[in-house]
């Protein structure tokens, strides 16, 4: 029981520098270009795509919270970048 609720609080706290490394990351535009400059529709369906290869993946190695938390992150991360970044175009007019 111990183990467990170790695993969960490093688990959390990963997830929270995670997220602050991601919004780093997108914000220094350290990703790849062509993944920042993909259309809206694209950039969903290679987010949905890339969250289904972690389900994957982390079923495989047994660690399906940890791998698919992290890239959900990561991808919920770039896809509100570039919804406020639209956003933020058309208030400017």
């Amino acid at each position: 029981m111990l183990l467990s609720s170790l695993v969960i609080k490093v688990m959390i706290i990963w997830f929270i520098v995670f997220f602050i490394l991601s919004q780093v990351m997108i914000e220094k535009k350290w990703l790849p270009a062509k993944f920042m400059e993909l259309r809206l529709l694209y950039l969903c369906i290679a987010s949905i795509g890339l969250i289904f290869l972690s389900i994957v993946i982390g079923i495989l190695i047994k660690q399906p919270v940890f791998i698919v938390g992290t890239v959900t992150i990561l991808c919920s991360s770039v896809l509100s970048f570039k919804y406020r970044n639209k956003f933020d175009h058309i208030k400017r007019g």
